[in-house]
């Protein structure tokens, strides 16, 4: 009787997520929106000043909307975590309900996806990384990039096994297939970003373009606000014996890395919810 209950349960439950769950399209507005929205704002308040709008943010350490809407934890970050659980939630559905009705290859390539999306979800949520490699563990720089990127590739090896040994299987529709793509390309660029690339130039001359791009833009005003955030950056580490990022690097980890990682979000769960809608499940 008790398993019985248990079985109930859960076929309830999973009832309730097929109703909960939405449409693709709405994820590709309101994720690509979400961005879109962004930018417009980080045009009129960093660059434009419309309104003098710039000023709420003057106790800001970097005193831009920018360094608010992208910042760790800030709100371009929990959309992202909220569609990585969503990715969680979509995919997990699939592996049972694909699983109740034989489809044991199709099952297996979700429940792939779903362990790739809570290891995703608790890397971004916890910064297990930081805590692994740069908190516990006195490693150089070059090292401490070299375990990040091996660390985002044993996450990504999940979905990537997927892909290569049942993606036969799962990816049959065009649609499907070029948001699944996407996904990939958008949080592999992120991730690359973030790994194997700041220890080269490369990653200071992509600073240094999005900074001058901006205050070429934004005028002297601009100009003045950033280089006194860096002198301020350069305080609180003499003072608190911590090194931080400084502008340029706050514009490529921040604005860039968190577009990406919000766009590859956004494009892997419109494609399991695309799945989903497809197979009618």
């Amino acid at each position: 009787m008790a398993e019985d209950d248990s079985q109930g349960l859960l076929d309830r439950t999973a009832d309730a997520l097929e109703e909960l769950l939405p449409n693709y399209r709405y994820i590709l507005y309101v994720g690509v929106g979400v961005l879109v929205a962004s930018y417009i704002g980080v045009y009129l308040v960093d660059v434009v000043n419309v309104f003098g709008l710039r000023s709420l943010f003057e106790s800001f350490t970097v005193p831009a909307l920018w360094d608010y809407m992208f910042t760790e934890a800030g709100p371009i970050e929990m959309i992202q975590w909220l569609f990585l659980l969503l990715l969680v939630t979509t995919s997990g559905y699939l592996a049972k309900r694909l699983g109740e009705e034989g489809r044991d290859k199709e099952s297996m390539f979700w429940t792939l996806f779903f362990v790739g999306s809570v290891l995703m979800f608790l890397e971004d949520w916890g910064n297990i990384r930081h805590i692994l490699f740069r908190q516990t563990f006195s490693l150089s720089w070059t090292m401490v990039n070299t375990m990040e990127t091996v660390y985002f590739g044993l996450i990504a090896l999940f979905p990537t096994v997927a892909v290569v040994r049942y993606g036969k299987h799962v990816l049959t529709k065009r649609t499907v297939v070029k948001l699944m793509v996407l996904g990939f390309v958008f949080y592999g660029s992120a991730a690359f970003l973030s790994g194997p690339l700041e220890v080269t130039e490369y990653d200071w001359m992509i600073g240094d373009g999005m900074y001058n791009a901006m205050t070429r833009a934004g005028g002297e005003e601009l100009a003045l606000l950033y280089e006194e955030a860096d002198e301020r950056i350069l305080e609180m580490e003499e003072e608190r014996g911590i090194t931080m990022m400084d502008v340029r690097t706050r514009m490529v980890d921040y604005l860039l890395e968190e577009s990406l990682e919000l766009l590859g979000a956004t494009m892997l769960l419109a494609s399991a919810l695309a799945y989903k809608g497809y197979e009618s499940l």
